[in-house]
Parts: structure tokens; C-alpha cells; sequence
């Protein structure tokens, strides 16, 4: 079935086109006075699209045969450290969105999961979490025999311009004295680049990111060639490939549309993200959520009492929703309350 989606129009379609649009009445309109105050108000229409049995799938809440069916996030994500059960939760969901795209024959592959603990941008930030839901990806890799390294970017620069972005700092030797399992055997660490391809038939990197000055692209670039020639999948666990502007051109407007051509070259295994208001990162509104071969799905987090939440799913697209429509289907919900 198509995935409904929540979109904003400055009119319904024409009559006969697959779906029935429901008019929604504007949201966030009030009265000051005599004079009528409008914020944010919009027409907002909603296309519940048709399943392949006449069967509609409102806003994508999967009531339907064939709808999507919501899953249990976990909730209080915003209470660190969180508890074992909802770190355990997303390393499953990661590796198994992972394992999706390797058995379909995927060689370039990414996974963004970033809950409170795997966000860089926060304090709260843990490497231990993060070498947690590596090894669970490692350990399901190496399950049918496949022979896993998990790489971790070399220090860029050269003299005292040389470093390593501040989340990768120390890594190397941590996984050094990790306990890998029973197939340890199959599993080596190193470092990035083309000619780490020829000693192992999967590759994990963790983060690699770009650093002020210097830009990990091109040894990225050349690894995954090598890898893709060779038919050996290359994952990116939580990638950072954002340019950083920097002195002598680094990561500037130059060459920016072959960069994001060459990051559009790998396909999404696992996506998790959480959605705030603004740039605040307080309170949280919901998620974005994405697994292999699955529907991008827009969840909405609802108080129900003191300390007792949920999160409920509000849409579902074809392809990853632009934040016009991810808040287009936040209105769509709160309009419906």
C-alpha cells in the first residue's frame, strides 16, 4: 500500500485521484480582542492513501490490513542512565535493520541511532553505549561465519595540527580490552582506508566524522570503493559527514555537491532520531523511526499522568519526511484531539 501522508495545500486535489482528503480545520488560530490573531495557520489536509484491498490506513496509524504497525518505544528517554532494557531495544532494532540491508546484497550501508546516550551533542553522551550496540552488530555479523573489522578513523593532520574528534578519543584502546564473544576470532579492529578491505569480509566504522581542517571523505571514499569492488558491505554507525568549514577551502561551498552525492551512495539499514521544538532539546515531541525495507514513521510522545507517557504514531512515508512534513503531521494529530 502507499504510505499516508501528511502534507500541507492551498487547496484539496481534484476529484478521483487514489485517497480522500479530510479537511482539517486551521490549527493554532485564536481571538485577541476584536482583532483575530492567526499563528502558524495553515490549511492542513490529510490523504489517507488506499491499500491494495480498499482499505485505508489513517495518517499511517496501520488500522488497516497491510497498515503499518506501530512499535513500542521504549519511554522516559530523557532520564540518564537509561535503564538495560531500552539500551537493548534500539541495539536490536540497529542490528536488525543492518542484517536486513547485508542479506539483500547491500554493500554501502549507514545506521543512525541516536537516543540521549549516542548523541555527541549532548553531556550525557556514552562511548560505553556506543561499544555496546557495536558488538551487537559485530556478534550478529559474525553469526554465519563472516570475518568482521570494525574500524575506527586514524588521527588527521599532520605535526601539532594532528587529532581525533573528542568521541572517538581513546577508543581504540578500549575495544582493545572488550570481551567479543565466542567469535572473537573473527573479529580484528583498524583503521580506516582502502587497504584494511583485503583482511576481512564486513567492515563496522565507528562515526567517522570530519574534523576542523582536515575531512575524512577521501579515505571514506577510497574504502568504500575498494569495498564495493570486492562485494564486502561497509556500515557507518552513526556518521558525522557534515562539512565543517575550516581554513584553505576544508569543507567548503567547493566540491560540497560531490560530497553529498558520495554520502547519498549509501543506503539506510536503521534510523532513529528524537524530535524536539526548536533548538531546544527539552521536551521531547516524539521520533523519527526507520527500519530496512520498511516505511519512514513519524511518532508523537503523549503524557497520559505523572511520570507515564507513550508514543504514538502519527504518519508513515515512502521516503524520509522533510520537517515541513513531520510538523504537518504534528498538526494533523493536534488538531484531531
Amino acid at each position: 500500500m502507499q504510505a499516508a501522508i501528511v502534507s500541507t495545500a492551498a487547496a484539496p486535489p481534484i476529484a478521483g485521484r487514489i485517497g480522500a482528503w479530510k479537511h482539517q480545520r486551521p490549527v493554532a488560530c485564536r481571538r485577541t480582542g476584536t482583532q483575530r490573531q492567526v499563528k502558524h495557520c495553515q490549511q492542513v489536509y490529510v490523504r489517507a492513501a488506499a491499500g491494495a484491498d480498499n482499505t485505508t490506513a489513517a495518517n499511517g496509524n496501520g488500522n488497516g490490513n497491510g497498515a503499518v504497525a506501530p512499535v513500542a518505544i521504549p519511554t522516559r528517554l530523557n532520564t540518564i542512565p537509561h535503564e538495560r532494557t531500552t539500551r537493548q531495544f534500539f541495539y536490536q532494532q540497529t542490528t536488525a535493520g543492518i542484517l536486513k540491508a547485508v542479506a539483500a546484497g547491500e554493500t554501502r550501508i549507514s545506521a543512525r541511532c541516536v537516543f540521549p546516550e549516542l548523541n555527541t551533542e549532548f553531556d550525557v553522551y556514552r562511548i560505553g553505549t556506543m561499544l555496546e550496540l557495536v558488538r551487537e552488530v559485530v556478534t550478529a555479523l559474525t553469526a554465519d561465519g563472516k570475518r568482521v573489522k570494525v574500524c575506527v578513523q586514524q588521527a588527521l593532520g599532520k605535526g601539532v595540527f594532528m587529532g581525533l574528534p573528542l568521541s572517538l578519543n581513546g577508543v581504540m584502546r578500549i575495544m582493545d580490552k572488550m570481551d567479543w564473544g565466542e567469535h572473537a576470532d573473527l573479529i580484528t579492529r583498524g583503521n580506516m582506508g582502502a587497504a584494511e578491505v583485503e583482511s576481512a569480509d564486513a567492515f563496522v566504522l565507528i562515526s567517522p566524522q570530519n574534523i576542523v581542517g582536515h575531512s575524512i571523505m577521501p579515505i571514506l571514499s577510497e574504502m568504500a570503493d575498494a569495498a564495493e569492488g570486492a562485494g564486502k558491505p561497509l556500515i557507518l554507525i552513526n556518521p558525522k559527514l557534515t562539512d565543517i568549514q575550516s581554513a584553505g577551502g576544508v569543507g567548503s561551498v567547493r566540491g560540497r555537491q560531490g560530497r553529498l552525492d558520495f554520502i547519498a551512495t549509501f543506503v539506510t539499514a536503521f534510523h532513529f532520531r528524537l524530535l524536539y521544538r526548536g533548538a531546544a532539546m527539552h521536551p521531547i515531541m516524539g521520533a523519527l523511526r526507520y527500519e530496512y525495507g520498511g516505511p519512514w514513521e513519524v511518532y508523537r510522545r503523549v503524557e497520559l499522568g505523572p511520570g507515564v507517557e507513550s508514543y504514538d504514531l502519527i504518519g508513515s512515508f515512502d521516503k524520509e519526511p522533510t520537517p515541513t512534513l513531520i510538523t504537518d503531521a504534528f498538526r494533523a494529530a493536534w488538531d484531531r484531539d
